[in-house]
C-alpha cells in the first residue's frame, strides 16, 4: 500500500472519529442545535475523501 494512501486513509478516519465524537457530545449537551457544526464537518471531510479517491484513480489511469 502506498504511504500517501495510508496517510490519507488514516487522516480521514481520525477526522471521522473526531467529528463523530463532537456530534455525540453536542447532541447530549444542553445545546443540540449546535449539532449542525459536526454534521457539516462530516459532510465536508467525506466529500474531500471522495475527491481524493477520484483524483487518485484518474492519476493511476494516466500512469498506465
Amino acid at each position: 500500500m502506498n504511504k500517501l494512501k495510508v496517510i490519507n486513509t488514516t487522516q480521514f478516519y481520525m477526522q471521522l472519529f473526531t467529528a463523530s465524537l463532537l456530534l455525540y457530545f453536542t447532541l447530549t449537551s444542553d445545546r443540540p442545535k449546535m449539532a449542525i457544526i459536526p454534521i457539516l464537518l462530516l459532510i465536508s471531510w467525506t466529500l474531500g475523501y471522495i475527491q481524493r479517491r477520484i483524483t487518485r484513480r484518474r492519476v493511476n489511469k494516466l500512469k498506465k
